[in-house]
């Protein structure tokens, strides 16, 4: 018998399509940012995010497909950097306990990013990847922090539209 050639493993976010992975393909949990159409940075810096497929997500790509979104935060409860988006987004609030590095958004306006955890009612915007929590507490433990997100939409599809988000490959933590 012909053994299959091997296919890069590549993580699922935000891409115009995606093929189930035969059985013995393997996903890796490490995001691959060159698909990612949501673009996350911390003071300058890019950061590699597995966002969530939900309405949220949806209208933050579609908003930044005009311009990016800047998000001056502040430190806050000695786990959290958060601040006001430009406008309300639809809101799917559960209650969850969340972990260093989730995104999330709180009270429809709020961008929120943990570099410890809390237990409070969200709408999961997505994780950042592949930082210890040592590295998010240095990254967003200051005092304020500049967020952007921007959309690498017209980097991968010249013609198209993506058909839609694909979910994180991580739990939801709820």
């Amino acid at each position: 018998s012909q053994q299959k050639p091997a296919i890069p493993s590549q993580a699922l976010t935000i891409t115009d399509s995606i093929t189930p992975p035969a059985e013995t393909e393997t996903i890796s949990s490490e995001p691959a940012p060159q698909e990612t159409l949501l673009v996350l940075s911390v003071n300058g810096n890019k950061l590699n995010v597995c966002w969530e497929n939900n309405e949220t997500v949806k209208e933050l790509l579609s908003y930044t497909q005009e311009k990016s979104i800047v998000v001056n935060t502040t430190k806050y409860g000695g786990f959290e950097q958060v601040g006001s988006l430009p406008q309300g987004f639809s809101r799917n609030d559960v209650q969850m306990t969340t972990e260093p590095g989730d995104i999330v958004l709180y009270s429809g306006d709020q961008l929120v990013l943990f570099f410890d955890s809390n237990s409070w009612s969200y709408t999961k915007l997505g994780h950042i990847e592949g930082l210890s929590q040592d590295a998010l507490s240095e990254l967003l433990g200051g005092s304020s922090a500049v967020i952007e997100i921007q959309s690498n939409y017209h980097n991968l599809y010249k013609s198209r539209p993506p058909a839609k988000p694909v979910a994180c490959t991580s739990p939801i933590r709820a």
